[in-house]
């Protein structure tokens, strides 16, 4: 019954923490420059290793879809292929799981090195709050720049196809570019959109949590920064089922 009764408290501790960004969210002053800052820092850390996980899975999407469309003489659809799996599903999961690897982890060891050197105790102690200025100016970073690193994300995976059905495989380039939302509307980019903003969230919250948290120095630091990219890649991939279940059935 050990773990069980860890995983509930930990559970509460997470409710708690959340109830105290939620109440340091509506309350002045608010950090508007460290926002910022941390927005360029998430945008400058991911938007590179995002691309180079995106393009390349929209280039050999195309490659397999392309495959399969010949046998049946249907590659006029392998454009609506690429964009419904691109914005749909690949480009918001790929990139929540790379912001989560390289963000999450920064944000993470940042706050948690913050609190083993005291220095959340010391904004306390001169009656900064430190919800206000460190916990949530970089839950708005993560939970903003997620969706736009998405949207530049879900472009460059379906330029990435087009290069390689076009450039390599002979594929028609007026066709490609016809048939690219025969399937795909724009309710469906803005739920891939909604998806990856609730990502961003689940991100900044674990990152947040498990970096205020920390105890045991500079190993407990470590250990922070590496359970937040588990746990927080643990959640993305539940909740993205549930998710996708719900914008399947809202909007087909």
């Amino acid at each position: 019954m050990q773990p069980l009764q860890r995983f509930i408290e930990q559970v509460g501790l997470f409710g708690l923490f959340c109830i105290q960004i939620v109440q340091a969210l509506f309350r002045r002053p608010f950090f508007w420059r460290e926002t910022l800052r941390a927005m360029h820092m998430t945008g400058f850390q991911c938007i590179l290793p995002v691309l180079a996980i995106v393009v390349p899975t929209g280039m050999v999407t195309t490659l397999q879809g392309l495959h399969v469309f010949e046998l049946f003489g249907a590659q006029r659809l392998l454009s609506s292929l690429l964009s419904e799996a691109i914005f749909r599903e690949l480009s918001p999961t790929l990139v929540s799981i790379m912001v989560a690897s390289q963000a999450g982890s920064a944000v993470s060891g940042e706050i948690g090195t913050m609190r083993v050197k005291e220095e959340i105790d010391a904004m306390e102690v001169m009656a900064v709050d430190p919800f206000q200025y460190v916990i949530v100016p970089r839950l708005i970073a993560l939970s903003v720049m997620v969706p736009v690193i998405n949207a530049i994300a879900s472009f460059s995976g379906i330029l990435g196809g087009y290069a390689v059905a076009v450039g390599l495989k002979g594929l028609n380039s007026g066709v490609f570019i016809a048939n690219l939302f025969s399937f795909t509307q724009m309710v469906h980019i803005w739920g891939g959109m909604l998806k990856a903003c609730v990502f961003g969230i689940i991100v900044g919250l674990m990152s947040c949590y498990k970096g205020y948290n920390v105890s045991g120095g500079a190993l407990g630091v470590g250990k922070a920064a590496n359970t937040t990219v588990v746990h927080s890649i643990l959640l993305i991939v539940c909740v993205n089922y549930f998710l996708t279940s719900a914008l399947v059935t809202w909007l087909g």
